[in-house]
């Protein structure tokens, strides 16, 4: 919020910039600077008008006011510089943040959109671990032959060596999906 005694103050140009930025909440295009700066160069009467004709467009009606229409009578200058650094510092800082909200929001998706695939990656992997742990245990709920020569240590390890075999393909992918994740995480930490 900026007082029109605060911004009236100051050169034309000035002036100017300040009104595109608190009327219309940003900076003047080349042609509307231009045409407006020609109707009140060296006339400071009509500045008032000028920010009467800025509040009434339709692209100022549809933002919030951002102008206090007091008297415009004298502010100090000190006063009035302070109050049109604001000004700008909020546009600029607005016009900086804007697009790191953007990133954000799209670096979210992303995030959201892999955190997905993953999911659906160890969702596949877990049916068919318990899938093959079911076949497994079905080939080794059937009649299993005596081994007439090996012991049962010898036999225990046999059935192991099958577990151990068929495991390590799924633990493969595993590793392989920690990593994914471990990469994802670093990225983000690195950004």
């Amino acid at each position: 919020m900026i007082t029109l005694g605060a911004l009236l103050h100051g050169a034309d140009e000035d002036f100017l910039v300040n009104l595109y930025l608190a009327a219309l909440g940003r900076w003047p295009d080349e042609a509307g600077y231009a045409h407006h700066l020609g109707l009140i160069a060296g006339q400071p009467e009509a500045r008032v008008g000028l920010v009467q004709a800025f509040l009434g467009s339709e692209e100022a009606r549809q933002r919030p006011a951002t102008i206090q229409m007091d008297a415009p009578g004298p502010v100090p200058a000190e006063q009035a510089l302070a109050a049109q650094l604001r000004l700008r510092t909020e546009i600029l800082r607005a016009a900086i943040a804007a697009p790191r909200e953007a990133a954000a929001a799209a670096e979210q998706s992303a995030l959201a959109g892999e955190i997905m695939a993953l999911g659906a990656a160890l969702e596949g992997l877990r049916t068919e671990l318990t899938e093959r742990i079911a076949a497994l245990e079905a080939a080794l709920a059937g009649t299993v032959p005596p081994a007439p020569a090996l012991s049962p240590a010898l036999s225990l390890d046999y059935v192991n060596d099958l577990v151990e075999g068929a495991q390590a393909p799924l633990l493969r992918r595993i590793r392989g999906l920690e990593a994914r994740l471990l990469e994802r995480d670093a990225g983000v930490s690195g950004s």
